[in-house]
């Protein structure tokens, strides 16, 4: 039922659009525990990700992705909310600097447009869906092949950037061993 002047529920649109903000600009996993159910179902359509059931499987994701772009930013670009549910539109940018869908840290910057629908019972997010331009960001990283690439020119692409990560991979342990004895 939407919401009117009269209502007592809570402005399900303002508290999506805070909890989108505090959770990715901020990186407070506890909103996650004070707007989220613990029944909570999100569906993102990473490759191989499966449906999230439950608090601590968003906390990981949302934990995963602060590591693959640490400078992580999300900015909201429309909030329209009607009945129990609201889309939020707007981009997450950061930089690449560690495992992102499986992929080495490259090191380059990424944008990603992006649509979640939350729906709402009794005040708290029940589900989330999440609609992005992965394939995008594939492209941002190197990962696809040019725009008009010949089917050589696709192969020619392919071993290159299985080469390219091989060596980012190499990197990434070494850097990561470094840091570990430094400590």
């Amino acid at each position: 039922m939407p919401n009117d002047k009269n209502s007592t529920d809570p402005d399900i649109r303002a508290i999506a659009g805070r909890v989108l903000d505090e959770l990715w600009n901020n990186r407070d996993l506890g909103v996650i525990d004070r707007h989220f159910s613990s029944e909570i179902v999100t569906y993102v359509p990473l490759p191989g990700q499966p449906v999230i059931k439950g608090i601590p499987g968003l906390k990981d994701l949302a934990t995963q992705m602060f590591v693959a772009l640490p400078d992580l930013a999300r900015r909201t670009h429309e909030v329209i909310g009607q009945g129990d549910k609201v889309l939020v539109r707007g981009e997450l940018t950061g930089t690449h600097r560690g495992a992102l869908m499986g992929i080495p840290p490259t090191g380059l910057p990424t944008r990603l447009p992006e649509h979640v629908i939350l729906r709402f019972e009794r005040g708290e997010i029940v589900e989330m869906w999440q609609q992005a331009d992965y394939l995008g960001v594939l492209a941002q990283l190197g990962v696809t092949p040019p725009e008009g690439a010949s089917p050589l020119g696709t192969i020619a692409h392919t071993v290159k950037t299985v080469g390219r990560f091989g060596a980012l991979i190499v990197k990434d342990k070494l850097a990561q061993r470094k840091k570990a004895q430094a400590r």
